[in-house]
């Protein structure tokens, strides 16, 4: 029997957390002239450097094992 009242009330207190949270306005705490949170994005890129890099970079075919050595 105890067992049963501990469920009920754990079920009760449980809808009742939902209900307030599905309850609640969304835009609760924003002022009349304040947007909601929004990321806007931009394409813009500015790429700034000062002196240019260049890399070289080898590519070569086969397998070399060993320091070529007999």
């Amino acid at each position: 029997m105890n067992k049963g009242i501990a469920v009920g009330i754990g079920v009760g207190i449980g809808l009742l957390a939902l209900a307030v949270i599905f309850l609640v306005p969304n835009d609760a705490g924003l002022s009349e002239n304040e947007a909601p949170m929004a990321v806007e994005l931009s394409d813009q890129v500015e790429v700034v450097s000062e002196e240019s890099k260049s890399y070289e970079i080898g590519i070569s075919e086969g397998l070399e094992v060993g320091d070529g050595s007999p």
